[in-house]
């Protein structure tokens, strides 16, 4: 046999070895991170994540919208979860701080950092076909609203205390329950942020009150009308994000919360309606990359 072709095929062994090692190496590099976050950070999470996956090669952000509550229940039941952002860093202090996930001996949270901030909104269908510029204006003949009204959901009585304020400062503070009373509402069928985007969108009410995040997420299809900081709740709410205990990529997991209270994760945050905390509140046994 020709010393060329003797070498080639001592050699064949070596390259599938090395190719089967590029393989290994490269599933390895790649992976997912499964970030539960409030539906009020859909616009933000969405954005952040495509800015985090273009920055770090092979890394998959899934991301899961809900009800804080909600979605810490499912942390402490056992499901994967990465990085959590509620919002409210209430949810993490009552219902995960230091408290066991189902099944382990892992806490599932010592710690966390409040990131952002939000408030309160009244949206109308793009155009505002009914006119509506106030608060009062819910409770004129033939206008239509919608609310929020799970039980478990923050923005449930953010909803009501906004439309008191707001009432009180348009001196009309006797109109506040007739327009909590009147929104649309079907206990058997709670009704989340998503669902009041999606009924004005659609034109199956005049408006309702959401997080301003949300209706900015949606705003080529909505007009969005703001209120004094006063009313808003804007001073109330703020949004936190921690790694559970149960993180499976707890590396990438801090990463991507450096990279919310990074500069450029600000900036993100500012542009999708979502005023960053500067600096950060930081609380419990942060880790050092987060200090």
């Amino acid at each position: 046999m020709p010393p060329g072709k003797r070498f080639l095929l001592r050699s064949a062994p070596s390259v599938a070895l090395a190719l089967l090692g590029a393989c290994v190496v490269a599933q390895a590099a790649a992976s997912s991170l499964e970030v539960f976050h409030a539906d009020s950070l859909a616009g933000p999470m969405k954005e952040i994540k495509v800015a985090f996956e273009g920055r770090h090669q092979g890394v998959t952000v899934r991301l899961t919208s809900g009800v804080s509550k909600q979605l810490a229940e499912r942390i402490l039941k056992g499901d994967v979860c990465d990085v959590f952002a509620p919002s409210s860093p209430s949810v993490i202090e009552e219902d995960l701080l230091h408290k066991p996930i189902a099944g382990s001996g892992t806490i599932a949270a010592s710690w966390y950092v409040i990131f952002s901030a939000n408030e309160m909104v009244l949206i109308t269908r793009k155009g505002n076909p009914a006119g509506i510029k106030h608060v009062a204006d819910l409770a004129r003949p033939g206008v239509t609203s919608i609310r929020v009204t799970g039980e478990k959901d923050l923005a449930t009585n953010r909803t009501i205390e906004f439309l008191k304020n707001a009432t009180a400062l348009e001196g009309r503070p006797d109109l506040a329950q007739k327009i909590i009373d009147a929104a649309a509402v079907d206990p058997s069928k709670p009704t989340s942020v998503p669902d009041t985007i999606r009924a004005v969108k659609e034109g199956k009410v005049n408006a309702s009150v959401t997080y301003y995040s949300a209706a900015v997420a949606a705003r080529d299809d909505l007009d969005i009308i703001r209120f004094p900081a006063s009313v808003n709740l804007s001073d109330k709410i703020r949004n936190a994000a921690s790694v559970p205990g149960g993180a499976r990529n707890e590396k990438v997991a801090l990463e991507f919360v450096q990279f919310v209270l990074s500069a450029e994760g600000q900036s993100i945050l500012k542009e999708t309606g979502q005023p960053p905390v500067v600096p950060a509140i930081r609380k419990g046994d942060v880790p050092a990359e987060l200090r």
